[in-house]
């Protein structure tokens, strides 16, 4: 027997009898889900919406718990190395599971391996945005403008890496426009440079941008997902607006580390799935401009490859690059 055999009969007889306790008796302690970034965005809000509900469903305690760092890699390294026995969750973002893997080759986690896909829960438009001041009212009059001033105008984002830069970045190559990136701390600093002319569009979630279109600080060109966003059905999609193949957008999911037991992840999905259903999670989550979307594990794992895919093709191409 190789040493590497040896190892690996260790580690399956090391693991047997959290497998047995899991599929037995599970669950019979607290879970606590992990965060990857700070409060207040859609994984927490969202994980805290649904933990009384998997509390009730469970039998047993649920934490939330924020752990953010390095974009994100810090929360998801802990799932990935933790014991596969159904007590650590991971509520994440297209961020972790989708662009992390294009943007840092040094990344010590693997999306598909390291974790098993549990449910998506929500879809959170992007939205294209421009101050009133530039006289442009869709998407059309943004491109006709920018096409007549090549290299004079500029997007801004939240970060370099960001699903907002990146769907900036998406906008720039199907548009073929020549625009400048001007990256800021988060998206609070970058609306209102927005709000002040200093910059021509950018992409932001939906709902932190509502109240400036609602009060005409901001015009709102077009959003990202394929259909019209339920909370601002007026706005008409990309597509719709004539830049093909635009999708872009935040969700957030449910993951368990890879390995974890078939029954176990079919009974969290199960309790997700019913969770996300009660009338105070549906009603606080179109409140806030959520769109709920719970899906099968299957169809989590398919869909995380394919933005996966999408978005390293996106990176490949505009030369995008992080800094450590």
């Amino acid at each position: 027997m190789t040493a590497l055999t040896r190892r690996s009969a260790l580690a399956v007889a090391a693991l047997a009898p959290f497998a047995a306790q899991a599929q037995g008796a599970w669950p019979t302690g607290p879970i606590r889900i992990l965060i990857p970034f700070a409060p207040g965005g859609v994984p927490d809000i969202v994980a805290r919406l649904v933990a009384p509900h998997l509390h009730t469903g469970l039998g047993q305690p649920v934490l939330v718990e924020n752990r953010p760092g390095a974009g994100g890699a810090i929360a998801a390294e802990a799932v990935a190395r933790s014991t596969p026995d159904g007590y650590t969750l991971f509520m994440t973002t297209v961020s972790t599971q989708a662009i992390a893997p294009g943007l840092r080759p040094d990344l010590r986690y693997d999306p598909d391996r390291d974790f098993a896909p549990i449910s998506l829960i929500a879809r959170v438009p992007l939205v294209l945005l421009v101050p009133p001041s530039l006289g442009v009212r869709d998407v059309k009059g943004l491109l006709d403008l920018l096409r007549r001033e090549p290299g004079r105008h500029a997007f801004a984002s939240s970060g370099v890496g960001a699903p907002l830069h990146l769907a900036g970045e998406l906008f720039r190559q199907l548009a073929g426009v020549d625009v400048t990136h001007v990256p800021y701390r988060g998206s609070s600093p970058a609306l209102t440079d927005l709000v002040a002319g200093r910059v021509t569009f950018m992409f932001d979630a939906l709902p932190p941008a509502v109240p400036f279109i609602a009060d005409g600080r901001l015009t709102a060109l077009g959003v990202g997902t394929l259909e019209r966003a339920r909370a601002r059905p007026e706005i008409p999609t990309m597509q719709e607006a004539g830049i093909e193949g635009f999708e872009a957008y935040t969700w957030a999911a449910f993951y368990a580390p890879g390995g974890t037991p078939a029954p176990i992840v079919e009974r969290l999905h199960t309790e997700v799935a019913k969770a996300a259903r009660q009338p105070d999670v549906t009603e606080r989550m179109q409140q806030l401009g959520y769109e709920l979307v719970v899906s099968t594990p299957a169809e989590l794992a398919a869909f995380q490859r394919r933005e996966r895919a999408k978005w390293a093709e996106v990176i490949k191409r505009g030369n995008i690059t992080v800094e450590n």
